[in-house]
């Protein structure tokens, strides 16, 4: 995944409110993309087309602690989102809104209200036909640990 702008800035933000930088409660979402993106840190919400096939819901990252470590290879900070019960996993149950191609994944605030990063596919999937599947296996985004000037 492609961390955004708008989580650099949370940081920010989290301490200027005087609050933790771990929240107790968890509010983030994945959601599929159905149309071609570029990579770029200011791209917002509104920038993306969402996938619109049944089963294509949001998927709510797992309500837990999410795991973080440090590459001791690159020294970035690498996160890895706890998965929902079943996986990163969306299904066509039924064949509205097919043909889709799927491009990639995004991470947002519950209300998708803020872009948080991007996963794009190696290849777009195009879904045709009701019980195909999408996988993305582990979510995980680097953040470079350089001080930022």
């Amino acid at each position: 995944m492609y961390p955004m702008l708008s989580l650099r800035l949370a940081i920010g933000e989290l301490l200027a409110a005087n609050l933790p930088l771990a929240q107790p409660t968890n509010e983030l979402i994945v959601r599929l993309i159905a149309a071609p993106f570029s990579e770029d840190e200011n791209l917002v919400v509104g920038d993306l087309t969402f996938a619109t096939f049944t089963g294509s819901t949001a998927l709510e990252v797992a309500v837990d602690d999410q795991q973080v470590a440090v590459d001791p290879v690159t020294s970035q900070q690498v996160v890895t989102l706890v998965e929902p019960l079943g996986g990163w996993r969306w299904e066509t149950t039924d064949a509205v809104n097919l043909p889709e191609t799927i491009y990639g994944a995004a991470l947002l605030t519950s209300a998708s209200a803020a872009l948080l990063a991007l996963h794009t596919l190696p290849t777009p999937i195009g879904l045709t036909a009701a019980g195909q599947e999408i996988n993305l296996g582990a979510l995980q985004f680097r953040i470079n640990l350089s001080p930022m000037s």
